[in-house]
């Protein structure tokens, strides 16, 4: 069967009623309109979905499983190879089928057993150990006195959602390399009012895209019934609606798809537009889907901050030591101050001064139009100079092991600047930038980033940077910025970019 190009050229085979009885289906005249037809698909339907379904869940119940089993021998073992974690009460949970019950509802309760993805598998699969490793070890918490179990439910959550992770991906990959994609992923058909939107959807969705029916208005109709075919032909499982339509179109594709017992999945208002976030409202008795952009709310906004401010605390104690020995050498390597500030803009265009332990001569800053043609972007809204001749000795091993950035722990203290967060900039660069380019005002400016994890100065292309910038302020959550903080420190060691 060719690749169906739209309604009405879908393929030569649907522009006829497919009415050939498949097995257990019961004989249906040519006749018949396409929609009493697909009443008599529906019961079928519904038991591909429901075997599917099942199936999912088993194969993923029986590797979850094995991967808690696994873990709770492995900490078994390091228990009984080092009995003082526990003191005298020994291992804190009686033998591995008691892990998998635990360890299976725990996941089925954190919602790692349902169809859709979570936004972030990772920390579900954490959540979900964390819970099932409390429950197991709770009598002994609750029971014993002592607080050894504490630390054995702790490695129980971390290897167990270590050892869920990598049997969840082998068994994805596996699945993937065993069973066709008619086999392992859900048909689908694709509702667009063109086809330039068809190819926004892609196959990592976990759908089978068996067709692509263009619905603009012209001869809904028709089209409607020839979208009726085509679900049975095809035996669709899943209407996909892109994009918008009319009211009226809708409200066709819709009745087609609930009759033949479809799934229907469509884009919310705004589909397409660039840092539009939807999300469902509850308004006294009404929902609704809430379109907005990407911002910090009330308790996300205190979270980031205690983070913002713990870490920055914390490190500033961690280094001080390193810090003093840093301006003692600064001090001997060249005269003038140890600190460097320079105006930037924050959050909403507010100006600040920026800190950073100085690694360039006294006055570099005002000769910078002196070398601003050895800037290796070509763009004077990223400037980078590999061996810049104004830096100093000292300041070059700064540099390199991104040591003159710790004060602006300060800065983030201050309420400035956020541990993590977009690149901090000029605001003398806003005269060239274009009307993108200023959502990067949307978020504080961050120590780290993902331009820091992603290749640093080496990123020498500025619509580039935007981009990492614009994307980690739209997926903002919790977790990305523990795996970015977390990801620093690799990047930093491995150097790629400093200078």
């Amino acid at each position: 069967m060719t690749t169906p190009q739209g309604i009405g050229h879908f393929s030569p085979e649907i522009r006829e009623l497919d009415v050939a009885p498949r097995s257990g289906e019961r004989e249906v005249s040519a006749f018949v309109q396409p929609d009493v037809a697909l009443h008599q698909s529906k019961g079928s339907t519904a038991r591909r979905q429901l075997a599917r379904q099942v199936l999912r869940i088993v194969w993923l119940a029986a590797g979850d499983a094995a991967a808690a089993a696994g873990a709770g021998l492995v900490v078994r073992l390091g228990v009984q190879w080092s009995s003082a974690w526990v003191g005298h009460g020994g291992v804190p949970y009686s033998g591995v089928a008691e892990i998998c019950v635990a360890m299976l509802i725990a996941l089925a309760l954190s919602g790692n057993y349902q169809r859709s993805n979570p936004p972030h598998p990772t920390l579900h699969l954490l959540i979900g150990s964390a819970l099932g490793s409390l429950v197991v070890c709770w009598s002994h918490l609750w029971v014993t006195p002592t607080l050894g179990a504490v630390p054995v439910a702790a490695t129980l959550a971390i290897v167990t959602a270590t050892s869920l992770f990598l049997v969840r991906g082998t068994l994805g990959a596996l699945a993937a390399w065993a069973l066709p994609d008619t086999q392992r992923l859900v048909p689908a058909i694709v509702i667009a009012p063109d086809l330039a939107l068809r190819a926004s959807f892609g196959a990592s969705s976990g759908y089978r895209v068996s067709g692509t029916v263009v619905l603009d208005g012209r001869h809904s109709e028709s089209r409607a019934q020839e979208l009726a075919r085509a679900i049975r032909r095809e035996r669709a499982e899943t209407l996909i609606v892109l994009g918008e339509m009319r009211n009226a179109d809708f409200a066709r594709v819709l009745e087609i798809g609930l009759r033949a017992g479809c799934e229907v999945l469509c884009t919310p208002p705004g589909f397409g537009v660039v840092g539009v976030r939807p999300s469902i409202a509850w308004r006294g008795p009404y929902r609704f889907l809430q379109i907005g952009t990407p911002s910090l709310k009330g308790p996300q906004f205190i979270a980031k901050r205690c983070v913002d401010v713990l870490g920055s605390c914390l490190a500033l104690l961690v280094t001080a030591p390193l810090c003093a020995a840093i301006a003692a050498a600064i001090r001997l390597d060249s005269s003038g101050p140890i600190l460097f500030s320079q105006e930037r803009v924050g959050l909403g265009g507010r100006r600040f001064r920026m800190l950073k332990f100085r690694t360039m001569r006294t006055g570099a800053d005002e000769d910078k139009h002196t070398v601003a043609h050895l800037n290796a972007t070509g763009d004077r809204r990223l400037f980078k100079i590999p061996n810049d001749p104004r830096i100093s000795r000292v300041g070059r091993f700064l540099r390199r092991w991104s040591l003159d950035e710790l004060p602006q722990f300060l800065n983030v203290i201050g309420g400035q600047m956020s541990l993590v967060g977009p690149r901090p900039f000029f605001e003398a660069d806003f005269a060239e930038y274009e009307e993108h380019h200023f959502r990067r005002l949307g978020a504080k400016p961050g120590i780290t980033g993902l331009w820091q994890i992603y290749g640093r100065s080496s990123v020498l292309d500025f619509e580039e940077v935007v981009r990492m910038d614009t994307q980690y302020i739209d997926e903002w959550s919790l977790w990305l910025d523990l795996k970015i903080l977390a990801g620093t420190v690799p990047a930093v060691l491995r150097r790629t970019g400093a200078y």
